[in-house]
């Protein structure tokens, strides 16, 4: 497993919906997660997870290194 600095999980998430998906609710609509608004920040760690198995597998999904 790579070390990586802290928040950097985050960081790449929100690069990903930004670049892939518009933002926060491009990726869960695209996903179809229920979450909206301030709800999807306390949730999307989570359901990135539940979705890709890890961050890492998400950034890798999208074509990046993690």
């Amino acid at each position: 497993m790579t070390n990586h600095p802290p928040g950097w999980d985050a960081k790449e998430i929100s690069r990903i919906a930004s670049q892939h998906y518009g933002g926060f609710t491009g990726l869960f609509e695209k996903h179809e997660w229920p979450e909206r608004g301030s709800d999807m920040m306390r949730k999307v760690q989570t359901r990135v997870k539940q979705e890709y198995g890890s961050i890492a597998a998400f950034v890798a999904k999208h074509g990046e290194v993690a």
